[in-house]
């Protein structure tokens, strides 16, 4: 397998300007996650060759393969929307790479067993496309780009056309199989807890620039942006001054480290419920083995959410004030 790096690159279009620059590791599985026109998809394409950056370089183990052809790059692609050949079968389907590349007939046999008995699909070889449910149709659509042996795997929102079920089940079958064979493999999403549930890297993409890299929990509990937090899930911050390296808030008393303005932030599960009474409560939500309290503490709001078996009270007597500790938090760049 080897390793990617984008080097400064840039690609300019009518009112955007992509410019990415990070390396993935041998083996890792990154993800590239943002909304919708923030030019994750134009990065995982110039990966692949598919579109060339203005400027910069994209090296796999230090080879620059910039100027390479897709099929110079040995690389394997999932789209969204499967692309398979719908008048063929699933053999042929996932044949079809390894039969442009004049394999003996026996190797492509034996690679088409191989790449079915990975992704699960045994005894589907003489079924066509039509004959699939959506899952099965991407599980075909993985085969094929595994049975060539590539030495990256690039994945563009490949699950965004499943029900949620067959979603999460298909999500960990990708993961299974990508620990697997130890192949590098750089996914793109806009759906979070997709990216945190099978990443072992996450780059957050925000209008063509990638706003923070990390790992799963890092990026959702060390955000450095606003963006970040906001973008990775529900939390709070609290804009607030710091005298002898501590933020106040009532009562509430953050050891910050620094003095002067600094941004709180912290996620509802950080948000300890006690016995107290510095926090008047708003409003909440019952939610599936947890509550979520919408707490107001000197005028400014804060959401908490805890497991029902936390709670200092029963469910169904909510008081009209809590006590509140903040367990954990980070600063963002101001």
């Amino acid at each position: 397998m080897v390793s990617v790096e984008l080097r400064n690159v840039e690609k300019r279009w009518e009112g955007f300007e992509l410019h990415v620059d990070l390396s993935v590791k041998d083996g890792e599985f990154l993800t590239f996650l943002g909304p919708s026109g923030c030019g994750k998809t134009t990065t995982l394409r110039i990966i692949a060759g598919l579109e060339r950056p203005d400027s910069g370089r994209v090296l796999f183990s230090g080879r620059d393969v910039t100027e390479l052809e897709p099929y110079e790059r040995n690389i394997g692609i999932v789209f969204q929307d499967y692309a398979l050949f719908p008048h063929m079968t699933v053999f042929k389907n996932i044949a079809f790479g390894l039969e442009m590349r004049k394999l003996p007939r026996a190797e492509i046999e034996k690679r088409v067993k191989w790449a079915l008995e990975l992704v699960k699909l045994k005894g589907f070889e003489n079924r066509y496309p039509e004959q699939l449910s959506g899952g099965q149709q991407q599980r075909v659509a993985l085969a094929r780009a595994l049975v060539v042996e590539p030495e990256v795997l690039l994945l563009d929102e490949p699950l965004s056309n499943l029900d949620a079920k067959i979603r999460e089940r298909l999500r960990s079958e990708i993961r299974r199989i990508q620990r697997e064979l130890g192949i590098t493999t750089i996914y793109v999403t806009h759906d979070q807890e997709e990216a945190m549930a099978i990443s072992d890297r996450i780059a957050v993409m925000n209008v063509g620039t990638v706003e923070q890299v990390g790992k799963p929990l890092e990026l959702y509990y060390r955000p450095r942006t606003e963006f970040v937090a906001r973008f990775l899930g529900t939390g709070n911050i609290l804009e607030l001054e710091a005298e002898n390296g501590v933020a106040r808030l009532g009562n509430l008393e953050l050891r910050v480290g620094v003095d002067g303005k600094v941004r709180v932030f912290f996620r509802p599960e950080s948000v300890i419920i006690t016995k107290g009474s510095n926090a008047e409560v708003v409003d909440y939500e019952l939610l599936p083995g947890r509550m979520r309290l919408y707490l107001d503490v000197e005028g400014r709001l804060i959401i908490a959410e805890r497991p029902l078996p936390d709670l200092p009270f029963e469910a169904n007597h909510v008081p009209s004030r809590v006590g509140i500790v903040i367990r954990s938090f980070s600063l963002l760049d101001l």
